[in-house]
């Protein structure tokens, strides 16, 4: 798959759950836990924890603290920073 390609499918993902894209943008400012996620965004923790398990599946954020079992840290990829543009671009 081209990349350009990936990155409207990947823009998709995000533009069809608000959830999923204000988490992103939560990330794009800085690497923070779950619980700080849900206050800016004001979404309920496991609304949040759905969110990042989807974004992560798909590459656009990572664990940064996989080691923990509690107050992970996560932060947004690469890959999350270029759908993030896409997504700036085409809205």
């Amino acid at each position: 798959m081209q990349y350009m390609e990936k990155i409207r499918q990947l823009y998709a993902s995000i533009s069809t759950s608000k959830i999923r894209r204000n988490v992103l943008v939560a990330l794009s400012k800085k690497d923070i836990r779950q619980i700080e996620i849900a206050k800016i965004i004001k979404e309920k923790q496991p609304n949040i924890s759905k969110a990042l398990y989807d974004l992560e599946k798909e590459g656009l954020v990572v664990c940064l603290t996989p080691e923990k079992k509690a107050w992970k840290v996560y932060g947004i990829t690469e890959l999350g920073k270029q759908v993030l543009k896409f997504h700036w671009a085409y809205s």
